[in-house]
C-alpha cells in the first residue's frame, strides 16, 4: 500500500465495501455537489467489489491489484516479446514494476490505479493488433481496456480519445484498407462493454446508470468556484515539481532512439510513440491551456505514466539491442532497471529539488544518453564481436544515467511553492513518490482493515436519506485520515470534539442527520461530547474499540433523536 498523500483516501472504500450505505445515505444530500460521482466509477469499483465479496478486504484488496497488474503487465511483456525478445518482455514487466508513480497508484482505492493498466494494456494491445497475429482479438482487448478507462476517471476518457485519434493515425497510413474495420470493431467493443459494465454495477453496486451520475460530475466541477477550488491559472507552481518532466524527457528520447526512415519503423513502435506523446500534449493543454487540474494533482496526472512506461520499455530495449550479438540485449536493459531501483531501495532518500538547474540537469542526461546510444547503435553492424565489445561499458554507463535520471527526477520531492496569486484555492498533497520503493506498508494496512470495519459497525441505515456525520478531536488529522474518508471526510465531518462551535452547529442545522460518529485513537472526551449534544436528543447507540495491529479506533455511534425520523 502507498503513504496516504491523497485528501479524502477511502472515498471510494466505503463503495467497494457496503455501496448500499452511501447510495441510501446521501443521494439528495450530495445531489448539489454531484458528489456520487465516486459510485458512478465503475470501471475500477466493480472489479474491486468482486474481489472484496470472494475474498474479503485485505485480500480483496490485494487480489484487485494483481489483476490490475496483470493488465498493464502481459500486454506489455507481449508488446515487447515480438518486438525485441523474451528478456525485452521481461524488462518492460520491470520497468513498469519498479515505477514509483504507477506503485503509489495501484497502492490505494483511488481509482487512477485502475486507469495506469487499463490504458497501458489497451495501448499495448491495439499496438500488438498493428504487428502480430490474431490482429482482431487484440484489438477487442484493447478496446475492453480503454473502456474500463472510460468509466474509472475523467482523466480515462482523455487518454483513451487520444490512444484512439493515435491508433487511427498509424492505421492511415499503415492499415488504410482496415481503418473502417478497425473502427468499428472499437465502436462495437466499446458500447458492448460499457452495457456489460452497466448490468454488473446494478447487481454489485446497485447502480445501472452511472453514465448520469459522472456526466453530473463533471458538469459540477466546470463551475467557476470549483475551478478555482482546484486549478492553478498560474503555471509558475510547475516549475516546482521535478516529476513533470519525466514524460517529456521519455518522449524526447524516444524519438531520438527511433530517428531513422519512418518505413523502417514498426507500426507497433511508432504507435507508443504518437500516443505518448499525444496524451502528454493533451495534459499540457488541460492543465495550461484549460482549466482542468490534469498535471497539478498527482493523482491526475498519475495516469499518464501508463504509456509513458512503454515509451520507456521500448527506448530501454532499443537502446540496449545492439549491445550482443544475439537478441539479450533487453536481458541487459532488464539488469540495469532493476539494479537501479533496488540500489536506490538501499537508501530512498533525494534532496528536493525543482526543474531548474538539477532538473533540468538529469532530463539532459536522459536525452543525451538516449540520443548517443541511437548515434552509435546506427554506426555499425550488432554482429560485429569486436564493436560489441568497444562500446558495451559505455552503453551500460548510457543505460544506467538514462533510467537513474528518470528514477531521481520522479522520486525527488517538490520544493516549496512562494506565495503566488491565482493558485489553486485547496492545492492537495504533493505525492509521496520518494518512499514507495522500499519501506513498510504495515502501518497503512492495518489502518485500512480498521477503517474498513467502519460500515459494519455503523450499520444498514434504517431509511432512505438517514445521514451520518463524523465527529473528531480538533488539530491534525493524521492517521485518523484513512477512517474519517469512509464517510467523505470534510463534507460528511465535524471537527473540535468535544466542544459544538458556531460552524459544527450550523452544519448540523442545515444536515439534519439521524447519526454521528465519534471517532478519536484515544476516545477521550467522547462522554462529554455526549452532554454537548444535549440539545440534539443524542441516544449512545454503541461503542467500540477497532484494533488491527498498531492501529488502534475509538468509535462511538450516537442517534440525534431532533433529527431521526426512525422509531428509537
Amino acid at each position: 500500500m502507498s503513504p496516504v498523500e491523497l485528501p479524502d483516501p477511502s472515498m471510494h472504500t466505503v463503495y467497494i465495501v457496503d455501496p448500499s450505505q452511501m447510495f441510501t445515505r446521501y443521494a439528495a444530500a450530495f445531489a448539489a455537489t454531484a458528489r456520487m460521482r465516486e459510485g458512478a466509477q465503475a470501471g475500477f469499483l466493480v472489479l474491486a467489489r468482486l474481489c472484496y465479496l470472494g475474498f474479503g478486504i485485505l485480500p480483496g484488496f490485494f487480489l484487485t491489484r494483481y489483476l490490475l497488474s496483470l493488465f498493464a503487465l502481459v500486454p506489455a511483456y507481449l508488446l515487447l516479446r515480438r518486438l525485441y525478445g523474451i528478456s525485452a518482455g521481461f524488462l518492460a514487466v520491470a520497468v513498469l514494476m519498479s515505477c514509483p508513480v504507477v506503485i503509489t497508484a495501484w497502492g490505494t482505492d483511488y481509482p487512477d490505479s485502475a486507469v495506469v493498466s487499463y490504458v497501458a494494456g489497451g495501448v499495448a494491445c491495439l499496438a500488438l493488433s498493428l504487428e502480430a497475429k490474431h490482429k482482431n482479438a487484440y484489438l477487442v482487448a484493447g478496446g475492453i481496456f480503454l473502456t474500463l478507462s472510460v468509466w474509472s476517471h475523467g482523466m480515462g476518457l482523455v487518454l483513451t480519445a487520444v490512444a484512439v485519434l493515435s491508433y487511427g493515425v498509424i492505421a492511415l497510413f499503415r492499415a488504410r484498407r482496415r481503418i473502417f474495420f478497425h473502427g468499428a470493431v472499437l465502436l462495437t467493443t466499446g458500447g458492448l462493454c460499457t452495457l456489460g459494465l452497466m448490468v454488473a454495477s446494478r447487481y454489485v453496486l446497485g447502480q445501472f446508470n452511472f453514465i448520469a451520475p459522472a456526466i453530473a460530475g463533471a458538469e459540477f466541477l466546470n463551475h467557476p468556484d470549483q475551478i478555482r477550488q482546484w486549478h492553478s491559472a498560474n503555471w509558475r507552481w510547475a516549475p516546482h515539481v521535478a516529476y513533470l518532466l519525466v514524460p517529456p524527457a521519455v518522449v524526447v528520447a524516444f524519438f531520438l532512439s527511433f530517428a531513422r526512415r519512418l518505413r523502417n519503423v514498426p507500426s507497433a513502435v511508432l504507435y507508443v510513440g504518437l500516443c505518448a506523446a499525444l496524451q502528454l500534449a493533451a495534459f499540457s493543454y488541460l492543465q495550461f491551456g484549460y482549466h482542468v487540474q490534469a498535471l497539478e494533482m498527482h493523482f491526475f496526472s498519475s495516469t499518464l505514466w501508463g504509456v509513458v512506461c512503454l515509451a520507456l520499455s521500448l527506448l530501454v530495449a532499443e537502446m540496449a539491442s545492439r549491445l550482443t550479438p544475439s537478441p539479450l540485449g533487453g536481458l541487459v536493459g532488464l539488469v540495469v532497471v532493476l539494479s537501479v531501483a533496488l540500489l536506490y531501495e538501499t537508501d530512498p532518500h533525494v534532496p528536493e529539488f525543482g526543474w531548474w538547474p538539477t532538473g533540468a540537469v538529469l532530463a539532459g542526461v536522459v536525452v543525451l544518453g538516449a540520443g548517443a546510444m541511437a548515434v552509435v547503435n546506427r554506426a555499425g553492424d550488432r554482429r560485429s564481436k569486436h564493436r560489441t565489445v568497444v562500446i558495451f561499458l559505455p552503453a551500460i554507463v548510457c543505460l544506467v544515467a538514462v533510467t537513474g535520471s528518470l528514477l531521481v527526477l520522479t522520486v525527488a520531492p517538490t520544493t516549496p511553492i512562494p506565495p503566488l496569486v491565482n493558485l489553486a484555492a485547496e492545492p492537495d498533497p504533493s505525492a509521496a513518490y520518494a518512499g514507495a520503493l522500499g519501506g513498510s506498508a504495515t502501518n497503512l494496512v492495518d489502518w485500512y482493515q480498521v477503517s474498513a470495519e467502519l460500515p459494519g459497525f455503523v450499520g444498514d441505515p434504517t431509511y432512505k436519506g438517514e445521514q451520518l456525520l463524523t465527529w473528531l478531536p480538533a488539530g491534525p488529522v493524521g492517521l485518523l485520515i484513512e477512517p474519517i474518508g469512509m464517510f467523505h471526510a470534510g463534507f460528511n465531518m465535524l471537527s473540535g470534539l468535544p466542544v459544538l462551535d458556531a460552524s459544527a452547529e450550523a452544519k448540523l442545522a442545515r444536515r439534519r442527520p439521524a447519526e454521528l460518529l465519534l471517532l478519536s485513537r484515544t476516545g477521550e472526551g467522547f462522554a462529554s461530547a455526549l452532554i454537548e449534544l444535549g440539545p440534539y436528543r443524542p441516544v449512545l447507540a454503541k461503542t467500540a474499540v477497532l484494533t488491527k495491529g498498531t492501529a488502534v479506533l475509538h468509535v462511538w455511534l450516537v442517534f440525534l433523536r431532533l433529527f431521526s425520523r426512525a422509531p428509537l
